[in-house]
């Protein structure tokens, strides 16, 4: 091929490719206008896209497929439409996307910490908007250190502003089981070596919160070197802190959460209540045995733990 034939073969697809992108942004923008399940995501790969996944698989044969669309937040139109009963999104900027933009259709919020759902920038309509949080249960983080790290007394804690209310429901959660207590507010991560050198004075279980301000991509690998040189587990909140060396992680996966968002959303669709905002009712828990053996600790399999910490919550 000469070069003068593979230049027109390039200005062509260039002139073409906007033509390609806006047939297939009016195709989505079509089906969304027909949509009675609209699912917005902040992504489409990674834990988003296996959380619409999983909302669609289970939604099954109950909601027929042309009646579930799925688009980006970027692509959100400026009114949603009248066929739509149901916007759910998938992630952060999903969520502040729709909230803004205070629809008039009932509002499912998925795959988000509890804190942004109380930060959304539109008022909630009660009874038209609910939640499934990121975030675990008070009560079922502290039954994970009670249950597989019975002999420590002592719980560190490391909060900002954003998570102060959180960090407040474990201290009193630990201090209610007799639990000695290492509490540190910061106000940015610049504060955080210093807050560590003191809450692990003494070796403690670290439990890591969903405060970006506090624990990010840029502080975690610090934080957990730290915790390690201290003795001291680390307890996270997804799979990537086992894997980068927290001794334990309780977490719920995308596939989790959207099963049970397709739970909320058939009882929309039925003609039902909104479901009251909530934590992911299952969950897994993730082990590091290199770590553990490095400290000296031991533990039973995962799935062991989980299923005891299962039964505790169904019991009356």
């Amino acid at each position: 091929m000469t070069f003068g034939l593979r230049a027109a073969l390039c200005l062509l697809c260039l002139l073409f490719a906007p033509l390609h992108a806006g047939a297939e942004g009016g195709a989505r923008a079509a089906a969304a206008a027909g949509a009675r399940v609209l699912v917005v995501t902040s992504a489409q790969s990674g834990a988003y896209a296996e959380t619409a996944a999983a909302l669609r698989a289970a939604l099954g044969p109950a909601v027929a497929a042309p009646d579930i669309v799925t688009i980006n937040w970027q692509e959100l139109p400026g009114e949603f439409p009248p066929a739509t009963r149901i916007i759910v999104t998938v992630g952060t900027q999903a969520a502040q996307a729709v909230a803004m933009r205070s629809p008039r259709q009932t509002v499912l919020h998925t795959l988000l910490p509890r804190e942004t759902w109380q930060r959304l920038a539109a008022p909630r309509t009660p009874g038209r908007a609910t939640a499934i949080f990121l975030d675990q249960p008070v009560a079922r983080q502290l039954a994970l250190i009670a249950e597989a790290l019975p002999e420590w007394r002592r719980l560190a804690l490391i909060a900002s502003s954003r998570s102060e209310p959180l960090a407040a429901q474990l201290a009193a959660g630990a201090e209610a089981r007799g639990w000695q207590l290492m509490l540190e507010y910061v106000a940015s991560d610049r504060d955080l070596y210093p807050a560590l050198q003191r809450v692990l004075g003494e070796p403690a279980v670290l439990v890591a919160l969903p405060d970006s301000t506090v624990f990010n991509s840029y502080t975690i690998q610090n934080v957990l070197l730290t915790a390690y040189r201290h003795h001291s587990p680390v307890i996270g909140f997804s799979p990537a802190y086992v894997r980068a060396g927290a001794l334990l992680a309780l977490y719920s996966t995308p596939s989790q959460i959207g099963e049970q968002a397709a739970e909320a959303v058939r009882i929309v669709l039925d003609g039902g209540a909104l479901p009251a905002p909530a934590a992911p009712r299952r969950f897994e828990i993730g082990i590091n045995q290199n770590v553990a053996r490095s400290l000296g600790i031991r533990l039973d399999p995962a799935e062991q733990i989980a299923a005891r910490l299962a039964r505790r919550e169904r019991e009356p």
